[in-house]
């Protein structure tokens, strides 16, 4: 098939790659971007999912990730450091992976290490978790990156094996009687036609929007609706710590993605609770200097109703948008194209865009994105009423998350309770967020492996997994 991608980017760029790779010959792809339109790359962060991607576990493509790092301004990522999303504003370290005894129906490990160790040492229940505690701080699967160089990394493999690009930008889309996209016209007054569309304009959604596809809000539940990114330079010797640091401040939380040559930041903030102008003087407050935003960008936290529509299919944040916490949106977009490629794309258009590939994939992605909404409003469930943003989005969680914290009263639930699906960045992770918000207590772990008589069970268990490790 013909397969046009409207939007470079990072999305864009690994969409070409993830196809071009994964079914070589097949398709004929374009890239239309443009150059006009400006990428911010302060800093973004990944999950596991890049990591496979890199080491060519889903295209059969191996790529090189010392090589990726340096060009990409990359490090290694471990985690994230949560600061202040208690009353204490205490810290706590969630490891982007879990114990090896998460997908049972107990997690004996993590409730021995909670109880033996506190929230202070939780991770130790993890394999990465246990690196990170060792300062073994390269045996991880996530990193962080420039976002922008990202795109550019991929864009220069795919021109190699032939994708073509053009600099441009759509003017114009046309639709015929089917509700099919036949082609899109350029600023440069060329005509492009296709047998495929992929979208990833981001915000502008322009294809999607075409189709006459809604967005469907989360604010709901995620009420923070502006990002103020900015660069910090490292002091003199600073150490480039392996993880994401998210620090709550009075009306959501800021962001520090530590690259290799500076740390990208930015606070994303409720501005019905507070402005540009006050947002921008807390940071500087909090961090003692002066910043330079590098702009203000207003969102909506939500998704599209549907990812695929006749024959276009959306990416990226033209698809949705769960606000950064947790480094979903790079993760998601690889899972989007997982799923996209390896079960319903074929060389065909008329075997591709069929009724039940498009239901089956609407309602896998659909479910893939609400879940992440569950995880990322349970993080806001840590007690703190000190301002009105915390007063307003105290105890406003999802159902399935309202759930989880209830349940968690009686019982540490397990994996089972967290609905997971393949790939949803949040089955398994749930309790390194429940012990740092005190939702579940060491004290309680301790109690419900006695309960069991499996207290030594537990301790056998922690003792053979840290000996594999060291």
């Amino acid at each position: 098939m013909n397969i046009t991608i409207v939007g470079g980017g990072t999305a864009g760029w690994i969409a070409a790659h993830f196809i071009n790779k994964s079914q070589p010959n097949n398709h004929k792809i374009t890239v239309i971007e443009s150059s006009q339109i400006g990428i911010i790359g302060a800093g973004e962060g990944s999950t596991g999912t890049m990591y496979e991607l890199l080491s060519g576990n889903w295209t059969n493509f191996k790529i090189d990730i010392k090589d990726f790092l340096e060009k990409t301004d990359g490090t290694y990522k471990m985690g994230i450091m949560h600061k202040h999303w208690t009353p204490e504003k205490n810290q706590y370290f969630a490891p982007i992976d879990v114990s090896e005894t998460a997908f049972t129906f107990e997690d004996r490990i993590f409730k021995y290490a909670l109880s033996k160790y506190g929230v202070e040492k939780m991770q130790l229940a993890s394999v990465i978790g246990t690196n990170y505690e060792n300062k073994l701080y390269q045996n991880t699967s996530a990193y962080h990156f420039d976002g922008h160089k990202v795109g550019k990394f991929f864009k220069e493999i795919c021109e190699k094996d032939g994708v073509k690009t053009i600099d441009a930008v759509v003017k114009d889309v046309e639709l015929n009687d089917k509700g099919d996209v036949t082609s899109i016209t350029l600023d440069n007054s060329s005509v492009i036609k296709s047998d495929f569309f992929i979208d990833c304009t981001g915000f502008a959604r322009v294809l999607m929007n075409k189709l006459g596809v809604k967005w469907k809000s989360y604010n709901e539940y995620l009420p923070v609706n502006c990002a103020m990114p900015f660069i910090v330079k490292y002091k003199e010797d600073e150490e480039i710590l392996p993880y994401t640091t998210a620090t709550a401040l009075s009306s959501g939380w800021m962001w520090n993605i530590p690259l290799k040559t500076r740390k990208g930041c930015g606070y994303v903030f409720d501005e019905n609770c507070i402005s540009k102008e006050e947002a921008q003087k807390e940071v500087e407050t909090f961090l003692g200097h002066k910043i330079e935003p590098i702009k203000f960008i207003n969102f909506d936290s939500g998704r599209s109703e549907i990812f695929w529509k006749n024959n276009v299919l959306t990416l990226g944040l033209s698809s949705a948008f769960v606000e950064p916490l947790e480094a979903t949106s790079i993760h998601s977009t690889i899972m989007q194209l997982l799923f996209f490629v390896n079960e319903y794309l074929l060389k065909d258009k008329n075997k591709t865009v069929t009724e039940y590939n498009q239901k089956s994939y609407n309602e896998k992605i659909v479910k893939l994105y609400d879940l992440t909404l569950d995880f990322i409003s349970y993080h806001y469930q840590g007690g703190r009423n000190d301002t009105q943003f915390w007063k307003n989005i105290n105890g406003k969680m999802t159902p399935n998350a309202k759930v989880y914290f209830e349940r968690s009263k009686e019982k540490i639930p397990s994996v089972l309770e967290t609905n997971g699906i393949f790939g949803s960045a949040t089955a398994g992770l749930w309790n390194w967020i429940s012990a740092g918000l005190k939702i579940i207590t060491p004290e309680q772990a301790k109690k419900e492996l006695d309960k069991f008589n499996k207290y030594s069970t537990a301790e056998e268990e922690f003792k053979k997994h840290q000996s594999m490790i060291n």
